[in-house]
């Protein structure tokens, strides 16, 4: 994934935390397909399929919280379009930002405009970033300046 999430004490990922973004997403995004660990006994992520995408007809939303309260919302259609919100420490940028599309390398990160943290409203504001940006196919709308 290019970025320092592992380089970083970032605290051990943390399913129950991981499993209420699943049940939020569930809840509240009617293009969630399925949800499901990638490890049912020691999981890292919890996958969200989402059956719309902002540049191919499906995407997926991988979704790590740590016992710590860092996260990482990484979305993917496929090696070409890329883009993820994280919150963990960095030196030279906000804990929390934006990984831009295509790629969401290390170099492509920007303060993001998600300023809330916890699990619930995070879930919650990404969704709606994306959702915004998938019904309009403009980019600009996965970083407002006051997300939705």
């Amino acid at each position: 994934m290019g970025d320092d999430w592992e380089r970083v004490n970032t605290g051990a990922p943390d399913r129950h935390v991981m499993a209420r973004a699943r049940t939020v997403a569930e809840e509240y995004e009617q293009l969630v397909a399925d949800a499901e660990f990638d490890d049912p006994i020691d999981p890292e992520e919890v996958r969200l399929l989402l059956s719309d995408g902002i540049r191919s007809d499906a995407g997926r939303l991988d979704v790590t919280w740590t016992d710590e309260r860092y996260y990482r919302y990484h979305s993917t259609e496929g090696d070409r379009f890329n883009f993820r919100y994280d919150r963990h420490p960095r030196e030279d940028l906000p804990d929390e930002r934006f990984h831009q599309s295509p790629d969401a390398g290390h170099d492509d990160a920007v303060p993001s405009c998600i300023e809330v943290t916890t699990v619930r409203l995070v879930t919650l504001a990404v969704l709606q970033l994306w959702r915004e940006a998938t019904r309009t196919g403009e980019l600009d709308r996965l970083q407002q300046p006051d997300p939705p």
